[in-house]
């Protein structure tokens, strides 16, 4: 979230940014599951780790309680082909990236969102 807040933002809206998308997600946060949560965290800012990810929707004010502590983020992203691992950082942890499939995915979600106002 630090790196959008400084500006290393990702444009993901016609108008070519993302706050506007931030903005969006953050009024509808209690009606976005944490698994597409994700996926639109990955989609504004690519190339993260899981605590980067978790820390992204903690700071969107989404609670997270111990969604990432069991299967759910290797079960229901990367196996499923949404979410991959791109190598590590320089602290040997691993990085996510969206795969073509979770980039439709999430614009899908992003729509969804955009429809509700």
């Amino acid at each position: 979230m630090e790196d959008i807040i400084a500006g290393n933002r990702i444009p993901t809206s016609k108008s070519g940014k993302s706050s506007d998308i931030e903005s969006m997600v953050v009024s509808h946060i209690d009606e976005i599951g944490i698994q597409d949560l994700v996926v639109v965290a990955l989609k504004l800012k690519p190339s993260q780790t899981k605590p980067e990810i978790k820390q992204m929707l903690i700071d969107l004010g989404k609670k997270v309680g111990v969604w990432f502590e069991g299967g759910n983020f290797n079960g229901r992203l990367v196996k499923k082909s949404i979410i991959k691992k791109d190598g590590v950082n320089e602290n040997n942890e691993d990085v996510f990236v969206l795969t073509k499939r979770g980039e439709l995915l999430a614009q899908e979600i992003l729509d969804k969102i955009k429809s509700k106002g």
